[in-house]
């Protein structure tokens, strides 16, 4: 019987310490040129050394982008990587295993943002269907997502900005991919929309690319069932199904896409595995790995708030919940390592109380 804790042999050849992963968290913290810093290494190496068995990095774009975030990361050239190659490199020092997740940010960008201004980059997006909400702080008035969208008329030309993002990641040093796919915004009449075939062409063509460099081993209707099938035959590390819903769109009640798409990926035969995200508790993780449902869990934010997870788990030590608001996640800040690297370990916290 597998234990949350135990090691575990990701794909063929990654050595996990334990069935605990970091999710992906958009921080807005590189404030670099959008480049990882010297607090993007604290805040990853700390969770590493803690035992973490897996971490996620935070959404990377592989264009110019014109997000709510001003500060998250991008990967398309050389000194991207070389920066993105210090974190790898810190965390591989301390015994961690990271992986890379490349973003396009579609529809959910205002063109009024800087880096699209000065690249001069239009908002490109599957079809011209413009997003609910956004607040764009950091412009006047605060608007929301665009209406100003450009339908992209050659998403081969896409395709190739994922391949070139990901070969500078695994330049960078990192040990693996995850592809982030959803969709919600695609009303094409081409070969890339339509059909449930038609519409997984382009996330197939970005994994194929994407397993051209790094080999293989990387929703609730026919659409993701027939997604799940392709992604399974290119015998592929893992698949990460989340229990969240997206876009205003929630999962209905009760329903649990472990049950519906579990089978399909834990089969006899089957050498990928499978991960969840979304708000599992510690105890529901290891119920689900004990019962052989599931082989890795993510959790996200709790990492922000307990840089020192994997030990509150090891000695079964209730896990820290935000107390300072919503700011934590993407600022404001005046130092980068403000709600970032400032949270206490279990150690710290209680020599506060006894002081």
């Amino acid at each position: 019987m597998a234990d949350l804790l135990e090691p575990v042999i990701l794909g063929d050849t990654i050595q996990l310490r334990n069935r605990v992963c970091m999710g992906s968290m958009t921080r807005n913290r590189c404030i670099d040129d959008n480049k990882p810093t010297e607090a993007s290494i604290k805040h990853y190496v700390d969770r590493a050394r803690d035992g973490t068995g897996l971490i996620i990095a935070e959404g990377t774009f592989i264009s110019p982008h014109g997000a709510e975030w001003p500060h998250a990361p991008v990967m398309y050239n050389d000194e991207h990587a070389r920066a993105w190659a210090k974190v790898t490199s810190a965390v591989h020092d301390v015994g961690g295993k990271i992986f890379f997740q490349p973003w396009h940010a579609g529809r959910i960008q205002n063109e009024n943002m800087p880096m699209l201004k000065d690249n001069g980059y239009p908002v490109y997006a599957p079809s011209k269907i413009a997003a609910k909400g956004g607040k764009f702080r950091t412009l006047e008035g605060t608007p929301g997502h665009t209406h100003n969208i450009v339908e992209i008329d050659n998403p081969k030309a896409f395709v190739g900005q994922y391949r070139h993002s990901v070969t500078l990641a695994k330049e960078a040093g990192f040990d693996g991919i995850e592809l982030l796919s959803q969709g919600h915004s695609n009303s094409r009449t081409d070969e890339y929309g339509g059909s449930v075939e038609n519409r997984c062409r382009f996330p197939l063509e970005v994994l194929d690319a994407m397993i051209e460099v790094w080999g293989s081993r990387s929703e609730l209707s026919e659409t993701y069932t027939y997604y799940i099938e392709e992604l399974m035959r290119r015998d592929l590390a893992f698949i990460n199904l989340s229990r969240r819903g997206c876009d205003g769109k929630e999962l209905p009640p009760k329903y649990d896409p472990v049950l519906q798409f579990g089978p399909m990926i834990r089969c006899p035969g089957s050498r990928t595995m499978l991960m969840v995200n979304h708000e599992y508790t510690v105890e529901e993780a290891s119920a689900l790995i004990k019962a052989g449902k599931v082989d890795l869990v993510t959790f996200a934010r709790p990492f922000i708030y307990n840089p020192d997870l994997i030990s509150r788990i090891k000695h079964k030590v209730s896990l820290a919940k935000n107390d300072r608001g919503g700011r934590v996640n993407y600022g404001p800040f005046e130092d980068p390592n403000e709600n970032y690297n400032d949270w206490p370990s279990m150690t710290r916290r209680s020599q506060a109380v006894s002081d």
